[in-house]
Parts: structure tokens; sequence; C-alpha cells
């Protein structure tokens, strides 16, 4: 096992994924915030026995490739950090749905944390399959079932599409002789 991390490379590491994802967003102005919001939280709640240094490094490089260029990493950032900023705008706006009839005050509460379970168990897949640390919410039992059968599948294979037309003539024939 592993030797608990110091407190000097938790703040550390704190540090650079907070500089790093404000060099990803370029410092605006709702992104930021929630981007520190959301790292006080995961940094908060976890223990040092959690700290793994390899997903810091990985996720640094991640933020890294986010600043550097608008390709796949800056998307998935600002998105990420628009679905964040809307899960904090609508935990607002439950509390001040009181004002509406019961059954659609309840009915638009579930849609809400259904979406955004479906989000964080996404994120969660993301971490693993890329061995990263971004920080992710808590799920309830319902969503930690469908975690669980969604690596099933993954584990197995059974996401996959098969192979279209255009994959199997990219194949070698015996008639070009290749």
């Amino acid at each position: 096992m592993p030797p608990a991390a110091s407190k000097y490379d938790i703040v550390k590491s704190y540090r650079d994924l907070y500089r790093s994802g404000l060099h990803a967003v370029q410092f605006s102005s709702p992104s930021r915030y929630t981007l520190k919001s959301h790292l006080r939280l995961a940094y908060r709640s976890n223990d040092t026995n959690s700290f793994n240094p390899v997903k810091v490094k990985n996720t640094l490089l991640f933020l890294k490739h986010a600043a550097e260029q608008r390709g796949l990493e800056h998307r998935l950032l600002k998105s990420l950090l628009h679905v964040w900023w809307w899960q904090e705008t609508t935990s607002r706006q439950r509390r001040d749905a009181r004002s509406l009839p019961a059954g659609q005050a309840e009915t638009r509460s579930q849609i809400v944390e259904s979406s955004f379970s479906h989000f964080t168990i996404t994120l969660k897949l993301l971490n693993e399959s890329m061995d990263m640390c971004l920080p992710e919410r808590e799920l309830d039992g319902d969503a930690i079932e469908e975690l669980d059968h969604w690596k099933q599948l993954r584990f197995f294979g059974e996401h996959r599409r098969p192979a279209t037309q255009d994959m199997q003539r990219a194949e070698p024939s015996e008639e070009n002789g290749t």
C-alpha cells in the first residue's frame, strides 16, 4: 500500500489543478467560480488516502490540452462546467419551487435529478477510462445500479456498434492480392 500523501502534495495538486483549470477556461467569469467551488468541494470531502498522484497528473494533462487548443478536451471541459453551473442554478430554483403546485414541482425535480444522475454516471465512466480525477457528485442507489450495468456492458463489449460497410471495405481483400 502506498504511503499517505503529505499535506504539501495535496495543496500543491489543488493549486496546480485550479491554475490549469483557469487557463483552460480562459478566466471566464461563470466558469472560474464553478471550477473553484467544485474543486474545493472535492478536496474537502475526500480523505488523504484517496489521493492518487497519477490521476492528478492525467487530469493536469487533460486541462493543459484543453487550454492549448479548442479541441475535444476544451469542449468537454466547457460542457462539464456548463452542466455544473446548471446544477447549482437548478438547486437554487428547487428551493424556490415552493410556489408551484405540488405535482408539478415533484415531476420537475425528478426530471432534473434523473438528467444529472446520467451526467454523473458518464463523468464517473470518463474518469475511470482516462484515469482522471474530475470532481463528481455522489450517486443514489438507482444510479449506482445503472452504473454497474454500464460497466458490465463496457466490459463485455456489448455497447460497440457493428462494423459498417466502410470499415469492412478498408480490410485487405484477397482479390487485390494485399
